[in-house]
C-alpha cells in the first residue's frame, strides 16, 4: 500500500500537518522530508533506536522507516545511561540516534508493508517488569482507525503532542492525525482541538488558564479520580476516559462523544474483551501485538476488571493486590482516593511488611502530607486501607511513576 503520509501529500498537499514554534510543515513538505530521511537509514530489517524529544523531524523519520522497513525503537529520554545501554543490548542494535544526521537526496520509494514490524516500544513497567513490544503498521492503523471513528477527527482538527512518542499514547496520535488529515501541534505553538493526557497533566492544565476550542481531552494511563472528572465537567472540558496499553497500540475502550464518563469507556469496534473466571481482563483484536498473545489467542492483561453494558471498568493490577489483616487491598483504590485530595497530583501505593497484619499500605505522593487530609481520606477509605506512612515522590519520576522503584524513605 502507499505510505499514509504520501497519500495525504497527494490528496491535501498544502494542508498543515506538523506545527511547531519553528513553523509549519504541510503534508507535501513532510512527505519530502521523510523521503530525505530514507536516504540515510540503515538497511531494511534493522532496528533503529532514537533518543530525541518529540519533533516534526521525528514524525518524518517514522514514515521514512516505514517505507524502508526499518524498525523504529524510541527510547525513554528520562532513563539513566546504564538503562539505555541495557535496552540497546536487549534489542541487539548498533544504531542509536541521539540527534538527527545530515539528510540525503529524496528517495523515490513510497510504499509500505502493513504486515511488517514497524516499531518496538518498551512498556512503562506498571507490572514491575518492563518489556519490549513489537507492532506492525497494520496494528497501529487499526488502532488509529477505530479511535478516529469514535472521536470524529477531521482535517481541520489539531491534536496537541503532550505525550512523548516513546509512550504508545504519544505515538498513536501520529497515526490518527495522518489518517484523518489532521495536524499535530508541538509545544503549544497554536490552539488545539484534541489532547491526550494522563490525569496528572489534566490537574496541571486546570491550574492555569484553560484553552478554548477543545473538542476532546482523552484521559488514560492511570486511575481517574471521580473528583477530577467532576471538576473538569464543571469547567466545561470535554473529557473522555480510555483504556489501552503498549501491547494494544493504545486504546481498546474509550468514552464516545456526548456520553458521560463511566469507567474506562465503551469497548471499541476493533477489539474484543472478556473477563475470565478470576476477574482478569483478556483482549484480542486487530491492534494487539501478535507477540503478546497467549496460546489461546488472547492477551492476558494482568488487569482486574468487569464489563457492564459494553462499558469496561478497570479495577487495578491483579499482581498489585495484597492482603492486610485478612482484607484484600487494591492499591489503585487508595491512589484514587489520594488524588481526590486538592493538593495531590500523583500518588503511588505499595505494601510494606508488618508483623501483626502481614502487610500494610504505604503511600508516595507529590506533596508534603497535611494532617487535615487524613480526615478527608478516612471518609473515602476503611481503616485497613489507610496508609501507615506518607513519603514524598522523588524528583523526576515522570508522568507514570513505577511502583517497583519506590523503596525506603524518600523524605516526609
Amino acid at each position: 500500500m502507499d505510505c499514509p503520509l504520501h497519500q495525504q501529500a497527494l490528496l491535501h498537499p498544502d494542508h498543515p500537518f506538523l506545527i511547531s514554534p519553528a513553523g509549519c510543515l504541510r503534508f507535501r513538505e513532510a512527505d519530502r522530508l521523510a523521503a530525505r530521511f530514507q536516504a540515510v537509514l540503515p538497511p531494511a530489517g534493522t532496528r533503529l533506536l532514537t533518543l530525541v524529544p518529540n519533533s516534526p523531524e521525528w514524525v518524518c523519520l517514522l514514515f521514512a522507516c516505514l517505507r524502508q522497513q526499518v524498525i523504529l525503537c524510541p527510547l525513554n529520554l528520562r532513563l539513566p545511561e546504564a538503562r539505555i545501554q541495557e535496552q540497546q543490548h536487549f534489542l541487539s542494535s548498533e544504531n542509536l540516534w541521539r540527534e538527527f544526521p545530515k539528510l540525503g537526496n529524496a528517495a523515490d520509494a513510497r510504499r509500505v508493508i502493513p504486515e511488517a514490524d514497524a516499531t518496538i516500544l518498551f512498556t512503562s513497567g506498571s507490572s514491575g517488569h518492563p518489556k519490549a513490544v513489537p507492532h506492525t503498521l497494520a496494528n497501529h492503523l487499526a488502532a488509529a482507525q477505530a479511535a478516529n471513528a469514535l472521536a470524529t477527527l477531521g482535517s481541520g482538527d489539531r491534536w496537541g503532542c503532550a505525550l512523548p512518542f516513546y509512550h504508545v499514547g504519544g505515538l498513536a496520535i501520529i497515526f490518527r492525525c495522518v489518517l484523518a488529515g489532521a495536524a499535530l501541534v508541538f509545544e503549544e505553538a497554536e490552539a488545539v482541538s484534541h489532547l491526550s493526557l494522563v490525569p496528572t497533566q489534566l490537574k496541571r492544565l486546570m491550574r492555569g488558564e484553560l484553552p478554548s476550542g477543545l473538542k476532546r481531552i482523552l484521559l488514560g494511563g492511570a486511575p481517574l479520580p471521580a473528583s477530577l472528572i467532576d471538576e473538569a465537567r464543571r469547567r466545561g472540558l470535554p473529557v473522555a476516559s480510555s483504556y489501552g496499553m503498549t501491547e494494544t497500540a493504545s486504546q481498546i475502550a474509550a468514552t464516545p462523544p456526548g456520553e458521560a464518563v463511566r469507567g474506562a469507556g465503551r469497548v471499541m469496534s476493533h477489539a474484543e474483551v472478556k473477563i475470565d473466571h478470576s476477574g482478569e481482563i483478556w483482549l484480542r483484536g486487530a491492534s494487539v501485538s501478535a507477540a503478546c498473545l497467549q496460546a489461546d489467542g488472547w492477551l492476558h492483561t494482568g488487569d482486574r476488571g468487569r464489563l457492564e453494558d459494553g462499558i469496561l471498568f478497570v479495577e487495578g493490577r491483579m499482581d498489585r493486590q495484597f492482603i492486610s489483616g485478612g482484607e484484600n487491598i487494591q492499591p489503585e483504590q487508595i491512589e484514587q482516593a489520594l488524588m481526590n485530595l486538592p493538593g495531590i497530583t500523583q500518588a503511588v501505593v505499595r505494601p510494606e511488611d508488618d508483623e501483626e497484619f502481614g502487610q500494610r499500605p504505604v503511600a508516595w505522593i507529590d506533596a508534603a502530607w497535611q494532617e487535615d487530609w487524613g480526615r478527608e481520606l478516612r471518609k473515602e477509605l476503611p481503616g485497613y486501607m489507610m496508609p501507615v506512612r506518607f513519603e514524598r515522590l522523588p524528583e523526576g519520576v515522570g508522568l507514570k511513576p513505577a511502583w517497583k522503584d519506590l523503596k525506603g524513605s524518600c523524605g516526609g
